[in-house]
């Protein structure tokens, strides 16, 4: 049967790197074809059955994405305000100035809908109009909204939002112009987050603990968040594999020993044959614990694999670890056909296959201390194994991860969990003082270790940034040697060579070359040059009160993948879609030169220099017209020269600005053209364009941006002039090569470099 398995999971792997979902009418063939192969295995005796199964896994992951993009919401609901029907399935972020609600939607302008797509909706400035209470899960709201495709920013080194969306089952994102209620009665489980955070209110670290408790993390603030993911304790705040493993074991030994003070005559237990039994009241004791996370889509993985563990030993299959691992990988997703998009899928897959690698790699300890000692080898073993990864995703790897795992996990285990638990259920009868105790007491050895971690959490030696560490291929090479079953010996000069290879590749002279990335920020502005390992930035993105600038969500990370440390900067002027970042730019690189914005250095026409031998020279403003770059028509305008290569990068300029430029004889003419004030129909004049006489104009906006840029007027315009154009909200970021004399563009993350799940059906055709 496990030959089955892999040759199902292998056609399901391969389904993913189909460049788009099949159509209806070939699924009917490949079924066809599956069940001759099936039918010539079992009357012929021909060995065809797993072609049969390779081709059941093809079909199994080509029908979801085919019924996924059909469950995307439609390109008429994106065009304006609608009055949609939502029943509220969750409230994740919740903050003065933005509440974040996921639903289902039922009705869209008075018509029900069959799909019942599920969205997630923003409410900024809830109480703008009047006093508004929070949505709660359970009950039914009726928004006006603005609804848009579950789309997200696409950059290299950042977060793939759409294929988180996809992962979550997010068929539609939008913003809450106004709400009301409507009807429904709380849910139970909503009630008892509610009660258990009323009983946290005077408690420290009541983000961390309503977190690991119920499964509810928008309490959390950025600083907690960044102390958990550099010291490696980012999996104990959410409840996952390793929270309901310990519920079911509390529950099995508990049960055990009730029903052994119950009944205690041996050959009366022996007759009831409790180990019959209690496996499985134990599994519906971790599912309850799993429902406290509305069966969230990890806690829900981590249940099934628990299930399917428990199922093999009360059947009594002698099957080795990997099978089982095997059979409930399988299992996982058969209930969640896409978690393989999701990072939490494989984190939790990897996390038990090095608990079976350990134990096919070493033999067990014997003795005093054994169990510790096995213990603190999974720590370092697991630590090692998800540097790669952690650098890859995460942007960083901790040094002390093991060590700080190997202190907290157990107090976790055995205090705060079993505590706090204690803590929920008084809770949930209503004794809120009892239940303020018991947090106050699951709390105390967090609260006292919460200080020294936040201080390990800022040791430069402790957490080391991608930036600071070899590229992910090497690092996955020195991770191999070390677990590889050799000696000591060979271990030490494969080592060697490892570092010597990486020494002579750096040492290797880089071309003489300059990339320019116009990075994908939403409806706003953010360009990178990169050179000899170091950056030119124009530009910051935006950013909104109570989320997460732009700079932090896709600047810091794709400077980090590329190892680039900024030396020179830009602002063309001081709206925030531009100089949203600044702040979190500047102290994350302190030792950056500002111009323009709000620096000390205003922008103005005269100012030039040189930066890694790309010349760079201010046209606009003038001294008499915008010092301080305060408004669209005061933007710095930047003309690049590399070699024979020209750049103009032109802010939100607008006709008037244009023609000031002209009148000044500026030399603005350039093969590269960042399209003033992202396509807007106040730029972009014919005359400027035919001075400027660009090969390639380069368009920084957002999707569905409620100002209509690119106006269809410029769009046009441009394509009169037989000039190419690319947009970053088609597509995502555009890079640029260049030696100074020739050049190539393109979009590394665009639909036709990818597989399905990177496929917009609803872009349009490229103009």
């Amino acid at each position: 049967m496990d030959r089955w398995l892999c040759a199902f999971l292998l056609g399901y792997a391969l389904s993913f790197f189909f460049s788009a979902g099949a159509d209806v009418w070939l699924y009917l063939p490949g079924a066809g074809l599956a069940l001759c192969c099936f039918l010539l295995s079992y009357f012929q005796h021909i060995r065809t059955h797993l072609i049969g199964c390779v081709l059941c896994g093809i079909l199994w992951g080509t029908g979801n994405a085919y019924f996924v993009q059909r469950t995307l919401i439609s390109d008429q609901w994106t065009q304006t305000t609608m009055t949609t029907v939502m029943q509220v399935t969750s409230v994740s972020h919740h903050h003065p100035g933005l509440w974040r609600i996921t639903g289902v939607l039922t009705k869209l302008d008075e018509q029900s809908l069959l799909s019942r797509p599920i969205a997630r909706l923003q409410w900024y400035q809830a109480h703008a109009q009047a006093p508004q209470r929070l949505p709660r899960q359970g009950e039914t709201w009726q928004f006006s909204v603005r609804l848009r495709h579950p789309q997200g920013t696409r950059n290299e080194g950042g977060m793939r939002y759409h294929r988180y969306l996809l992962g979550q089952g997010v068929n539609a994102l939008g913003s809450i112009r106004s709400g009301q209620y409507l009807s429904g009665a709380v849910s139970w489980r909503q009630n008892l987050v509610s009660a258990v955070e009323a009983a946290l209110g005077k408690v420290e670290l009541k983000g961390p603990l309503l977190a690991l408790l119920v499964g509810e993390r928008y309490q959390m603030s950025d600083a907690d968040w960044t102390l958990v993911q550099r010291t490696g304790l980012a999996h104990l705040i959410a409840i996952s594999g390793l929270h309901l493993s310990l519920v079911a074991g509390f529950a099995l030994a508990l049960t055990w020993h009730a029903f052994g003070l119950l009944v205690r005559r041996r050959s009366r237990r022996d007759q009831l044959n409790l180990w019959a039994y209690t496996p499985w009241l134990a599994l519906v004791l971790a599912m309850a614990y799993a429902a406290l996370s509305g069966f969230a889509i990890t806690t829900l993985r981590a249940a099934l694999m628990l299930g399917v563990v428990v199922l093999h030993k009360q059947l009594g299959w002698r099957v080795s670890a990997p099978r089982i691992l095997l059979r409930a990988v399988v299992v996982v997703i058969l209930v969640e056909p896409l978690a393989p998009l999701t990072t939490g899928f494989w984190l939790s897959v990897m996390a038990v296959a090095a608990i079976v690698f350990m134990n096919w790699r070493w033999q067990r300890y014997q003795g005093r201390w054994s169990r510790f000692r096995e213990w603190w080898r999974f720590e370092w073993l697991i630590t090692i194994l998800f540097w790669p990864l952690m650098a890859l995703w995460f942007g960083g790897v901790s040094l002390a991860a093991a060590l700080i795992n190997i202190l907290v996990v157990p107090l976790v285990s055995f205090w705060v969990l079993p505590v706090g638990l204690l803590g929920v259920m008084a809770a949930g009868l209503g004794a809120l003082a009892a239940a303020e105790q018991l947090f106050v007491l699951a709390a105390w050895p967090l609260q006292q270790l919460w200080p020294q971690l936040g201080w390990l959490a800022e040791q430069p030696w402790q957490w080391l940034s991608a930036a600071d560490l070899p590229a992910w291929p090497w690092l996955l090479s020195f991770t191999l040697i070390l677990l590889l079953p050799i000696r000591w010996l060979q271990r030490g000069v494969a080592v060697a060579v490892l570092v010597m290879c990486q020494l002579v590749y750096e040492a290797i002279p880089e071309r003489r070359q300059l990339f320019l990335h116009v990075l994908d920020v939403g409806q706003g502005s953010a360009l990178v040059l990169q050179r000899q390992q170091q950056a030119l930035l124009i530009d910051t993105g935006a950013s909104w009160d109570g989320s997460v600038a732009m700079a932090e969500r896709v600047i810091m990370p794709f400077l980090e993948s590329k190892r680039l440390r900024p030396e020179l900067a830009f602002i063309t002027h001081t709206d925030r879609d531009h100089q949203g970042g600044y702040t979190a730019l500047q102290q994350r690189f302190p030792a950056v030169r500002w111009l323009g914005g709000a620096s000390t250095t205003p922008c103005v026409a005269g100012q030039s220099g040189s930066w890694r031998e790309v010349q760079w020279q201010v046209l606009h403003p003038t001294q008499e017209s915008g010092i301080g770059n305060q408004s669209n028509n005061s933007s710095c305008v930047v003309l690049l020269q590399f070699d024979s290569l020209r750049i103009l990068v032109t802010g939100d300029i607008e006709k008037a600005a244009e023609r000031q430029l002209l009148a000044r004889l500026a030399p603005v003419s350039a093969e590269i053209l960042v399209v003033p004030h992202h396509g807007s129909k106040s730029s972009s004049e014919d005359y400027f364009i035919r001075h400027v006489q660009p090969s390639l104009a380069l368009v920084s906006r957002g999707r569905n941006n409620p100002y209509g840029q690119a106006h269809p007027e410029v769009v046009e315009r441009y394509a009169e002039h037989r000039i190419t154009m690319l947009d970053t909200a088609r597509g995502g970021q555009v890079t640029l090569w260049t030696d100074g004399r020739r050049w190539q563009a393109w979009q590394p993350l665009a639909q036709h470099f990818g597989s399905w799940f990177d496929v917009d059906p609803h872009d349009p055709p490229a103009r």
